[in-house]
């Protein structure tokens, strides 16, 4: 599932760590970031920031993770930031894209594939808990009571929990469109 670092990295208390959590830093990177490379790329970047770290060795297992979520989360950001700016459809995509080829057009793979960095820009606004609620209702296609289960959370929290989010994601594409409909009739 995930590629391993250069030899150099093997017994060193970098690698030791890579082993251990990068399949779990690489499953978050994939919440966001659905192009296998792109998330292979992001893993090692996270882990180059590791070897940077003056600090990181000198944490606990839990801090240690946790600085490796907060530094993998940034670099999804920064990464979705730069789509955002800069689409892009890979060729590989638009050949293997399942569209009607009648309707499907370049123009319309970059349209689409910024629909959806939009997307995930607005979901990674929300607060973590509400991330991990709408992935797992339409990522994972769990309903809400399988979902209450696995966060340990009443079923009826997790429906207000997954309308609100909704709710926040809904107001966020409607501020969006009325400051294009704004800026156009000016």
């Amino acid at each position: 599932m995930y590629q391993r670092p250069r030899q150099a990295l093997d017994g060193s208390p970098i690698g030791d760590l890579y082993h251990k959590y990068a399949q779990d830093v690489l499953r978050y990177i994939h919440r966001y970031i659905f192009s296998k490379e792109e998330a292979d790329d992001l893993l090692m970047e996270v882990f180059l920031a590791a070897i940077e770290s003056p600090t990181l060795l000198k944490f606990n297992a839990g801090e240690q993770i946790a600085w490796l979520q907060r530094v993998a989360r940034n670099k999804v950001i920064d990464y979705q930031r730069r789509a955002v700016k800069r689409p892009t459809v890979a060729l590989e995509e638009m050949l293997d894209s399942p569209f009607d080829t009648d309707h499907f057009t370049p123009e319309k793979a970059v349209v689409d594939r910024e629909e959806l960095e939009l997307c995930r820009v607005r979901l990674s606004i929300l607060p973590e808990l509400q991330q991990q609620v709408l992935l797992l209702r339409f990522g994972d296609d769990l309903r809400t009571k399988e979902i209450a289960s696995k966060l340990h959370k009443s079923d009826g929290a997790v429906r207000s929990l997954l309308l609100r989010s909704l709710n926040i994601l809904r107001d966020l594409y409607h501020l969006r469109e009325e400051g294009h409909a704004g800026g156009q009739s000016r």
